[in-house]
Protein backbone atom coordinates (compact mmCIF):
# COMPACT_ATOMS: atom_id res chain seq x y z
CA UNK A 1 0.00 0.00 0.00
CA UNK A 2 1.80 3.09 -1.01
CA UNK A 3 2.08 5.44 2.47
CA UNK A 4 0.21 8.10 1.28
CA UNK A 5 -2.80 6.32 0.46
CA UNK A 6 -2.32 4.30 3.75
CA UNK A 7 -2.35 7.10 6.04
CA UNK A 8 -5.19 8.33 4.13
CA UNK A 9 -6.77 5.23 5.44
CA UNK A 10 -5.30 5.64 8.78
CA UNK A 11 -9.31 7.13 10.54
CA UNK A 12 -9.35 5.12 13.57
CA UNK A 13 -8.47 4.57 17.19
CA UNK A 14 -7.74 8.68 17.75
CA UNK A 15 -10.14 9.53 20.89
CA UNK A 16 -12.45 7.88 22.68
CA UNK A 17 -16.05 8.15 20.29
CA UNK A 18 -18.18 10.94 21.15
CA UNK A 19 -21.62 10.22 21.07
CA UNK A 20 -24.91 12.79 21.72
CA UNK A 21 -27.87 9.96 21.78
CA UNK A 22 -27.78 6.55 21.49
CA UNK A 23 -30.91 4.18 21.09
CA UNK A 24 -32.02 0.63 19.76
CA UNK A 25 -32.02 1.81 16.17
CA UNK A 26 -30.01 5.67 16.45
CA UNK A 27 -26.68 6.38 17.20
CA UNK A 28 -26.54 10.12 16.37
CA UNK A 29 -22.77 11.20 16.04
CA UNK A 30 -20.40 14.43 17.49
CA UNK A 31 -21.37 17.52 15.09
CA UNK A 32 -18.04 17.76 12.71
CA UNK A 33 -16.01 20.35 14.15
CA UNK A 34 -16.55 19.66 17.35
CA UNK A 35 -14.98 17.49 20.86
CA UNK A 36 -13.78 13.72 19.45
CA UNK A 37 -13.26 14.75 15.69
CA UNK A 38 -9.43 14.84 14.96
CA UNK A 39 -7.62 16.56 12.16
CA UNK A 40 -5.51 13.93 10.27
CA UNK A 41 -2.15 15.37 8.13
CA UNK A 42 -0.98 13.52 4.65
CA UNK A 43 2.93 12.84 4.39
CA UNK A 44 4.32 14.61 1.32
CA UNK A 45 1.60 16.85 1.18
CA UNK A 46 2.92 20.55 1.60
CA UNK A 47 -0.92 22.19 2.18
CA UNK A 48 -3.86 20.86 4.32
CA UNK A 49 -7.43 21.63 3.67
CA UNK A 50 -8.70 24.56 6.00
CA UNK A 51 -12.21 22.65 8.57
CA UNK A 52 -13.93 25.74 10.14
CA UNK A 53 -16.79 24.78 12.52
CA UNK A 54 -20.03 26.21 12.13
CA UNK A 55 -23.53 26.52 13.59
CA UNK A 56 -26.73 27.83 11.70
CA UNK A 57 -30.16 28.02 13.09
CA UNK A 58 -29.30 25.33 15.50
CA UNK A 59 -27.47 23.16 13.05
CA UNK A 60 -23.83 22.59 13.95
CA UNK A 61 -21.02 21.52 10.98
CA UNK A 62 -17.84 22.46 9.40
CA UNK A 63 -16.96 24.07 6.63
CA UNK A 64 -13.89 23.05 4.67
CA UNK A 65 -11.79 24.52 1.97
CA UNK A 66 -9.39 22.87 -0.17
CA UNK A 67 -6.60 24.88 -2.49
CA UNK A 68 -4.32 22.34 -3.90
CA UNK A 69 -4.48 20.64 -0.55
CA UNK A 70 -5.70 17.85 1.20
CA UNK A 71 -6.46 16.45 5.18
CA UNK A 72 -9.29 15.22 6.46
CA UNK A 73 -11.40 15.22 9.86
CA UNK A 74 -11.92 11.54 11.49
CA UNK A 75 -13.92 10.37 14.93
CA UNK A 76 -13.89 6.43 15.94
CA UNK A 77 -16.99 4.50 15.87
CA UNK A 78 -16.43 2.19 18.91
CA UNK A 79 -20.10 2.20 19.75
CA UNK A 80 -21.18 1.26 15.96
CA UNK A 81 -22.51 -2.20 15.58
CA UNK A 82 -23.86 -2.90 11.68
CA UNK A 83 -25.90 -5.64 12.70
CA UNK A 84 -28.25 -3.45 14.70
CA UNK A 85 -27.71 -0.01 12.69
CA UNK A 86 -26.23 -0.49 9.46
CA UNK A 87 -27.58 2.62 7.78
CA UNK A 88 -25.42 5.80 7.79
CA UNK A 89 -26.99 9.45 7.18
CA UNK A 90 -25.39 13.22 6.86
CA UNK A 91 -26.08 16.16 4.75
CA UNK A 92 -23.92 18.35 2.92
CA UNK A 93 -23.51 20.64 0.34
CA UNK A 94 -20.32 21.71 -2.29
CA UNK A 95 -20.09 25.33 -2.22
CA UNK A 96 -16.91 25.44 -4.76
CA UNK A 97 -17.09 22.24 -6.81
CA UNK A 98 -14.01 20.09 -8.76
CA UNK A 99 -14.04 19.23 -12.32
CA UNK A 100 -11.95 15.84 -13.00
CA UNK A 101 -12.74 14.24 -16.03
CA UNK A 102 -11.39 10.49 -14.81
CA UNK A 103 -11.66 10.28 -11.01
CA UNK A 104 -10.57 6.80 -11.19
CA UNK A 105 -6.74 7.33 -11.89
CA UNK A 106 -4.77 8.63 -9.29
CA UNK A 107 -4.21 12.22 -11.08
CA UNK A 108 -8.29 12.42 -10.56
CA UNK A 109 -8.45 10.93 -7.14
CA UNK A 110 -9.64 14.58 -5.89
CA UNK A 111 -13.67 15.17 -4.56
CA UNK A 112 -14.93 18.52 -2.94
CA UNK A 113 -16.79 16.26 -0.48
CA UNK A 114 -16.24 12.61 0.55
CA UNK A 115 -16.88 10.55 3.29
CA UNK A 116 -15.14 7.37 4.35
CA UNK A 117 -16.21 4.24 6.76
CA UNK A 118 -13.48 2.14 7.46
CA UNK A 119 -12.32 -1.51 9.02
CA UNK A 120 -10.15 -2.83 11.34
CA UNK A 121 -7.36 -5.53 9.39
CA UNK A 122 -8.70 -8.92 9.92
CA UNK A 123 -5.88 -11.43 9.55
CA UNK A 124 -8.24 -14.59 9.30
CA UNK A 125 -8.44 -15.58 5.58
CA UNK A 126 -5.96 -13.18 4.54
CA UNK A 127 -2.97 -14.45 2.19
CA UNK A 128 0.82 -13.73 3.14
CA UNK A 129 1.36 -10.46 0.62
CA UNK A 130 -1.60 -8.77 2.62
CA UNK A 131 -0.51 -9.35 6.08
CA UNK A 132 3.41 -7.99 5.08
CA UNK A 133 1.54 -5.23 3.77
CA UNK A 134 -0.46 -4.28 6.83
CA UNK A 135 2.58 -4.86 9.05
CA UNK A 136 4.33 -2.44 6.74
CA UNK A 137 1.88 0.07 6.98
CA UNK A 138 1.74 -0.23 10.66
CA UNK A 139 5.42 0.13 11.21
CA UNK A 140 5.85 3.27 9.11
CA UNK A 141 2.56 5.09 10.64
CA UNK A 142 2.86 3.33 13.81
CA UNK A 143 -0.89 3.35 14.72
CA UNK A 144 -3.59 0.41 13.65
CA UNK A 145 -3.96 0.83 9.94
CA UNK A 146 -7.52 0.31 8.55
CA UNK A 147 -7.41 -3.01 6.33
CA UNK A 148 -10.43 -2.20 4.40
CA UNK A 149 -12.64 1.06 3.89
CA UNK A 150 -16.12 2.65 1.89
CA UNK A 151 -15.35 6.05 0.55
CA UNK A 152 -18.92 7.70 -0.51
CA UNK A 153 -17.93 10.84 -2.53
CA UNK A 154 -19.81 13.80 -3.93
CA UNK A 155 -18.81 13.08 -8.02
CA UNK A 156 -17.33 15.48 -10.71
CA UNK A 157 -18.05 13.06 -13.12
CA UNK A 158 -19.20 9.75 -12.66
CA UNK A 159 -23.34 8.86 -11.88
CA UNK A 160 -24.67 8.06 -8.49
CA UNK A 161 -24.47 4.18 -8.02
CA UNK A 162 -20.96 3.76 -9.97
CA UNK A 163 -17.93 2.24 -8.25
CA UNK A 164 -14.85 1.18 -8.66
CA UNK A 165 -11.57 0.70 -6.89
CA UNK A 166 -9.32 3.39 -5.23
CA UNK A 167 -6.61 3.96 -7.86
CA UNK A 168 -4.20 4.01 -4.72
CA UNK A 169 -5.37 0.53 -3.51
CA UNK A 170 -8.06 -1.82 -3.95
CA UNK A 171 -8.93 -2.03 -0.43
CA UNK A 172 -10.48 1.22 -0.39
CA UNK A 173 -13.38 1.16 -2.47
CA UNK A 174 -15.09 3.89 -3.79
CA UNK A 175 -18.80 4.61 -4.40
CA UNK A 176 -20.44 7.65 -5.76
CA UNK A 177 -23.49 9.72 -4.63
CA UNK A 178 -23.64 12.09 -7.78
CA UNK A 179 -22.48 15.50 -8.44
CA UNK A 180 -25.82 17.06 -6.50
CA UNK A 181 -26.43 20.51 -7.41
CA UNK A 182 -23.40 22.84 -5.72
CA UNK A 183 -24.52 25.12 -3.04
CA UNK A 184 -27.50 23.14 -1.87
CA UNK A 185 -27.61 21.06 1.04
CA UNK A 186 -28.03 17.25 0.22
CA UNK A 187 -29.25 14.47 2.25
CA UNK A 188 -26.93 11.61 2.14
CA UNK A 189 -27.85 7.70 3.36
CA UNK A 190 -25.97 4.61 2.54
CA UNK A 191 -26.44 1.31 3.61
CA UNK A 192 -22.73 0.35 4.88
CA UNK A 193 -23.16 -3.26 6.05
CA UNK A 194 -25.17 -3.77 2.07
CA UNK A 195 -22.31 -1.92 0.34
CA UNK A 196 -19.03 -3.75 2.28
CA UNK A 197 -20.99 -7.06 1.44
CA UNK A 198 -21.27 -6.30 -2.26
CA UNK A 199 -18.20 -4.82 -2.99
CA UNK A 200 -16.09 -6.81 -0.71
CA UNK A 201 -17.79 -10.49 -0.96
CA UNK A 202 -18.19 -10.67 2.52
CA UNK A 203 -19.52 -9.60 5.85
CA UNK A 204 -17.43 -6.27 7.49
CA UNK A 205 -15.94 -6.37 10.67
CA UNK A 206 -16.98 -3.62 13.25
CA UNK A 207 -16.71 -0.13 11.56
CA UNK A 208 -13.61 1.32 13.67
CA UNK A 209 -14.25 5.26 12.31
CA UNK A 210 -15.42 7.89 10.01
CA UNK A 211 -14.19 10.65 8.25
CA UNK A 212 -14.65 13.72 5.99
CA UNK A 213 -12.88 15.13 3.73
CA UNK A 214 -12.17 17.93 0.98
CA UNK A 215 -8.95 17.32 -1.49
CA UNK A 216 -7.87 18.59 -4.22
CA UNK A 217 -3.63 17.67 -4.34
CA UNK A 218 -3.71 15.82 -7.17
CA UNK A 219 -5.18 17.70 -9.38
CA UNK A 220 -4.06 21.31 -7.82
CA UNK A 221 -7.59 22.56 -7.84
CA UNK A 222 -9.76 24.63 -5.85
CA UNK A 223 -13.03 22.92 -3.69
CA UNK A 224 -15.07 23.73 -0.51
CA UNK A 225 -18.08 21.98 1.04
CA UNK A 226 -20.18 21.56 4.34
CA UNK A 227 -20.66 18.64 6.44
CA UNK A 228 -23.37 18.07 9.29
CA UNK A 229 -25.91 15.57 11.11
CA UNK A 230 -23.87 12.46 10.80
CA UNK A 231 -26.28 9.41 12.53
CA UNK A 232 -26.15 5.48 12.14
CA UNK A 233 -29.76 4.01 12.36
CA UNK A 234 -31.33 0.51 11.64
CA UNK A 235 -33.27 -0.25 8.52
Amino acid sequence: MPPRDAVRLVLAGLLLMAVNHVSAQEVVLAPPGTEGWRPLLLPRVERTTAYVPFEVEGVQGVRSKSRCSASALVLPLDGVDLLRTPRLSWRWRVLEALSIEDERVKSGDDFAARVYVTFPFVREGTGVWERMRQRVAESLFGEQVPGSALNYVWSSSEPAGATWDNPFTAQSKMISLGPGPVGRWQDAEVDVRADYLALFGREPPKPSGIALMTDSDNSCGRASAEFAAFRASGT
